[in-house]
């Protein structure tokens, strides 16, 4: 008896699921539309009320292939650890040089107060790394499911326009062209 138990107990810690840190607060602006939102293969943009963007995907495998493909453009190979840290981290806001460092950090609380300490993935016009994440995302899902991945923009009702317009002009240029993009708000009760 006391052997089944452990093994219950054993079977329940290896196959336990967590929960992904939860790293950006977005109060997201409201709207009638009640289309739903995908729950796999979707990758999401975020921008927090100070303008920092924020990388996420739903897929574990490939947020780890993502990891992998730009460690390789900063000769960083992570180690099983690290990649279990970003697969659980959530939405992701470093520059891509930063990321060994963020992987780095024990807890989720110290990886998040890391990130509170950047400016979030770049967006500028001579260092625009989100494009980075973005074509690495979508080739490597691509590769995999032969489709793109749904993607999605979530950006808190406070952020200043021109930061969501600049996330926007990256998806719409060359080498991307994503002109179909899901806006993640919240539903507002019905005036009926």
């Amino acid at each position: 008896m006391v052997d089944l138990a452990f093994l219950l107990v054993t079977f329940f810690m290896l196959t336990a699921q967590f929960r992904p840190e939860e790293a950006v607060a977005v109060d997201t602006p409201s709207s009638m539309s009640q289309s739903p939102i995908p729950m796999t293969n979707m990758m999401t943009i975020v921008v927090d009320t100070a303008g920092k963007v924020f990388w996420d995907f739903t897929d574990k495998g490939v947020r780890i292939a993502v990891l992998e493909e730009l460690g390789k453009r900063i000769d960083y190979m992570p180690s099983q650890e690290e990649k279990i840290r970003f697969v659980n981290a959530g939405p992701i806001g470093v520059p891509i040089q930063n990321l060994k460092e963020l992987l780095a950090l024990e807890t989720g609380s110290e990886r998040k107060e890391y990130m509170a300490q950047h400016k979030g993935i770049p967006v500028d016009s001579t260092n625009n790394q989100l494009r980075d994440w973005i074509t690495v995302t979508r080739t490597i899902f691509w590769n995999d499911a032969g489709q793109n991945p749904v993607v999605a923009l979530k950006a808190d009702g406070n952020t200043n326009y021109s930061r969501v317009a600049e996330v926007i002009r990256t998806f719409q240029s060359p080498g991307i062209m994503i002109s179909k993009f899901k806006m993640i708000t919240d539903l507002e009760a019905s005036r009926m």
